[in-house]
């Protein structure tokens, strides 16, 4: 869910400062997306066990003596206050929302397709056209809970990346598997190709191995098919 979050709050920040109706539209959305999606799953307790195995998991790293212990001291700093603000993050999130009749109108009517259109609802339209300022200090004030949420699985995310460098690997035939060891976790895979490629990755886990196929899309009419020949790519296995 970390990454789904990641995701949207840069499709928010994306549009949040763009001027115009449908930037301030698309912000909105955005909003609401976010709060269906923290709807489904108590994602603050999560945070607050996965900040608290990192601290233990890079606590235990300080007895090597190749550590950068003033890196890993910021680090842990900055987790701690991660999880100290967590614990001060009252309520559910998106709880602030559900007071809000005008999101609430606008957010029942999202699962009908075109059913947020502007003339289904005269409010909306009223407040697409208020001052661009005035919507933007609106779209930041609902989003702020999100935005120290953001902060926070920034930082969880940039831990789990960080504890992996890339390795070039080969795909044979266009397809790389390998096993997973089962007694650590693997957190995050992300690979890495040459800009401008005509292909791309598909990744698929299980719990005893994993298995990157590379793909080719000819045409957007026609299905993609997996390239024949071996393809060099860069392979972070993350394991924190």
């Amino acid at each position: 869910m970390c990454l789904r979050v990641e995701t949207l709050m840069k499709r928010f920040h994306y549009f949040e400062n763009l001027k115009g109706d449908w930037s301030a539209y698309s912000a909105l959305l955005t909003i609401l997306e976010l709060t269906s999606l923290l709807e489904r799953g108590d994602l603050k307790q999560e945070l607050m066990k996965e900040l608290e195995r990192q601290i233990g998991a890079l606590k235990a790293l300080a007895e090597h003596q190749e550590i950068d212990h003033s890196k890993l001291d910021l680090v842990l700093s900055r987790q701690s206050t991660a999880l100290d603000r967590m614990h001060h993050l009252d309520g559910k999130l998106g709880e602030h929302l559900k007071r809000n009749d005008f999101l609430l109108a606008i957010k029942q009517r999202t699962s009908i397709p075109g059913g947020s259109c502007d003339f289904d609802l005269p409010q909306l339209r009223f407040w697409l056209n208020r001052d661009h300022e005035q919507r933007v200090a609106d779209l930041q004030e609902w989003a702020k809970p999100y935005c120290k949420l953001e902060e926070v699985i920034e930082l969880i995310l940039q831990a789990i990346r960080d504890s992996a460098v890339g390795k070039p690997v080969i795909a044979e035939n266009g397809f790389y598997q390998k096993p997973l060891d089962t007694k650590q976790p693997t957190q995050l895979i992300r690979i890495g190709i040459e800009s401008g490629s005509q292909i791309y990755p598909e990744i698929s886990a299980g719990k005893h191995r994993y298995s990157v196929r590379f793909m080719r899309a000819e045409s957007n009419d026609a299905p993609p098919s997996q390239v024949k020949q071996n393809v060099e790519f860069m392979l972070s296995r993350c394991v924190l």
